[in-house]
């Protein structure tokens, strides 16, 4: 399963009319421990302090089985990232987190940005004894933009955490701006998307595969409640024109 996601998380994704460039990827292959992808969530594992690479910053941070443990049962435990020197406009941060497996641990995971920018969340719930993955989108960011993970309170909110990677949507040459022609009207979704325009249109996950093809209507709703959350590319055809937006289905 770790090297169906590395694999993933290390790619540059292209497809026929939309392309995304990877900003920042680590998936902590090199690291050599125990607990999180090895199936261990608690007891005697991750105890051997990780060394900070340059440009991180490491607060109670452990070794996992190619991953990072944050915290002890008393210390709270954080991670940030070098500076995203290459991060502009919208850009989506996607990363696999899990809990320690105790009775009292608690599952909330902070989230924030230093540097310039916003995050449309500054928290996440996970879940104990096995890693989910997450989806965040990042706004106005700068060349100063670091990301942090932190436990909430200081005992008992021990976590793992694997493959963070950013990613940023880059329009094809011929592709028309989607403010010229809106093909979506509700880019952050929930089970339906809403259509301003007619088109045969394509749904593509960030691996550049097609997940959902349609002929939709203006006004018209599209089901996507089979969709998994995260980033999708829709395109289609509007007037002649190529059109390309992302939506965020949460």
């Amino acid at each position: 399963m770790k090297k169906l996601y590395s694999l993933f998380a290390a790619v540059i994704l292209v497809a026929s009319v939309n392309a995304q460039t990877t900003i920042f990827s680590e998936d902590f292959n090199d690291i050599t421990g125990t607990g999180g992808n090895d199936g261990s969530w608690g007891g005697q594992i991750a105890s051997t302090a990780a060394t900070e690479p340059a440009g991180w910053t490491y607060e109670n941070i452990y070794n996992g089985d190619k991953s990072l443990k944050a915290g002890t049962g008393k210390k709270a435990g954080s991670i940030t990232t070098p500076a995203l020197s290459n991060l502009f406009g919208v850009a989506t941060l996607t990363f696999r987190a899990g809990a320690w497996d105790g009775t009292s641990e608690k599952l909330t995971l902070k989230l924030s940005i230093i540097g310039g920018g916003t995050l449309d969340k500054s928290s996440i719930t996970m879940t104990k004894g096995a890693f989910s993955p997450f989806t965040v989108e990042i706004t106005g960011g700068t060349a100063e933009s670091k990301l942090k993970f932190e436990a909430e309170v200081a005992a008992n909110n021990r976590f793992f955490i694997d493959d963070i990677l950013v990613v940023s949507p880059t329009q094809a040459v011929g592709d028309v701006n989607a403010t010229k022609v809106t093909l979506i009207k509700n880019t952050n979704v929930g089970n339906t998307i809403v259509f301003g325009a007619k088109a045969n249109v394509q749904i593509m996950n960030v691996n550049g595969q097609v997940v959902k093809t349609a002929t939709v209507l203006e006004n018209t709703n599209l089901d996507v409640s089979s969709l998994s959350k995260g980033m999708y590319i829709v395109s289609g055809e509007v007037n002649g024109q190529k059109v390309s937006q992302k939506i965020i289905k949460n």
